[in-house]
């Protein structure tokens, strides 16, 4: 088990995150879960309710709004965001899918803005999954130095599916042919039937600060229509993005 320096905060965001995950439970649910006493769990569902971050009703816990609003906060701060929403709304519409602004953090592909009436709904505006197996993620991964890559990554790749690139040498070729051919593709490697195409948002130097991506469901999201007609959709938003974003910043 990783060790914290302050082993109480870490308790805290586990409790946080179970509850994330359950949508509601009680204090022996979260207990057992966690594999904590009742008397601990019930200390921090208390203070996180007198904080304002947790909600109480019928003798069960669910998160509070307050973490709307703090998300929220975060994200409208954000200068990318903002510069590619309008851009990211107009993919959408043209593509009928699933359009999605993605950045990386903490070795993640974070989906910080997402439209469109498309068939992807696995995913949604906060989602975190492993950069390296999304398009996205590759996308920006292959815009990134060597060292800076093998530094994100963990020692063992995640394999969301078994066509997830998790060899690190078969990895590396494939950045190198995204950044070739300015696309990546994923055909099965975050989920066995979604399939998605992106393009970087790449400053002046050449580095990758998020990714513009198009996703769907196998089998409308295949064939011609997923390696013709949508990547130059995205490319074309990437490329606006790109002029827009180095300006605006």
């Amino acid at each position: 088990m990783a060790e914290y320096p302050v082993g109480a905060t870490a308790t805290t965001f586990e409790v946080i995150e179970a509850l994330a995950t359950l949508d509601q439970a009680g204090v022996t649910e979260l207990a057992d879960r966690l594999g904590y006493s009742k008397g601990s769990v019930h200390n921090h569902l208390a203070t996180l309710e007198r904080l304002g971050y947790v909600v109480r009703q019928d003798g069960r816990y669910r998160l509070g709004l307050r973490f709307l609003e703090l998300g929220t906060q975060v994200r409208d701060d954000d200068t990318l965001y903002h510069v590619a929403r309008p851009e990211i709304e107009r993919l959408a519409n043209a593509s009928g899918e699933a359009a999605s602004l993605v950045v990386e953090e903490g070795g993640e592909a974070v989906f910080l803005y997402r439209a469109g009436d498309g068939a992807d709904s696995a995913l949604r505006d906060g989602s975190r999954v492993p950069v390296h197996a999304c398009a996205a993620g590759k996308a920006i991964l292959a815009h990134r130095p060597r060292g800076a890559v093998d530094a994100l990554l963990d020692d063992e790749l995640a394999e969301p599916t078994d066509r997830t690139i998790a060899n690190r040498p078969a990895l590396t070729r494939e950045l190198q042919t995204v950044r070739d051919q300015g696309l990546a593709f994923d055909r099965g490697e975050l989920a066995t039937d979604r399939r998605a195409v992106a393009a970087p948002i790449v400053t002046d130097d050449g580095h990758a600060v998020g990714a513009v991506t198009v996703s769907g469901e196998s089998p409308g999201m295949s064939g011609k229509r997923l390696e013709e007609d949508m990547p130059g959709l995205v490319l074309s938003a990437a490329n606006s993005l790109t002029v827009e974003q180095v300006t605006t910043e």
